[in-house]
């Protein structure tokens, strides 16, 4: 059992570094995978995503509420940046994140699901988190994406590549839903069980 991961990150137009950032750390119980979108874009956005890519691998965690909190009373003072963890535990079957601001977190499949993000800037204004859960099986796969992707994606025109490689998936999404005048990132997850 396990996972396949594919992502695609595209600088804003004009730009030749993304204010995006990815970090997927793979643990023996399960996979985390965190999804941010610094505030802006260009050089200072670009290099505050990779502090905070960083400092997240530095303190990798499970427990999803603290390490946003973390990443939260780290970056005080910055720009800021809208984000998502998720923690997809493959002991359990069972997936738990928290999410800030305009990054999003969907699961693919005949009904398309979304999980609800809360108000706030991660590094400015934090809520009371409020974490999300759920259950995953076998061939289910889950898009998480920057609001450089459109948020309006319609599942019927994804149907025919939803369940081709992830390669091709992510390519179909950056190429009909980017937006050219932001960084969009693309983060597709698929479980598999041998």
């Amino acid at each position: 059992m396990g996972f396949d991961c594919v992502t695609v990150n595209v600088p804003c137009c004009g730009e030749y570094v993304s204010g995006d950032g990815v970090v997927i750390h793979e643990f023996d119980t399960g996979l985390l995978v965190v999804i941010l979108d610094v505030l802006g874009h260009g050089e200072q956005a670009a290099k505050t995503a990779r502090e905070m890519e960083a400092f997240i691998e530095d303190i990798c965690s499970t427990d999803v509420v603290w390490l946003m909190e973390k990443v939260h009373a780290r970056f005080l003072s910055t720009q800021g940046a809208a984000m998502t963890i998720v923690f997809f535990d493959r002991t359990t079957h069972t997936l738990h994140g928290v999410a800030i601001g305009n990054t999003l977190l969907r699961r693919c499949g005949e009904e398309w699901q979304s999980y609800f993000a809360q108000p706030g800037v991660v590094g400015e204004l934090l809520p009371t988190l409020k974490m999300f859960s759920d259950t995953f099986k076998d061939g289910d796969t889950f898009l998480l994406t920057t609001d450089g992707i459109k948020e309006n994606i319609d599942p019927e025109s994804c149907r025919s590549f939803q369940y081709h490689s992830l390669d091709s998936f992510t390519h179909f999404l950056t190429t009909n839903f980017d937006k050219a005048y932001d960084d969009s990132t693309v983060i597709a997850v698929r479980y598999y069980y041998d």
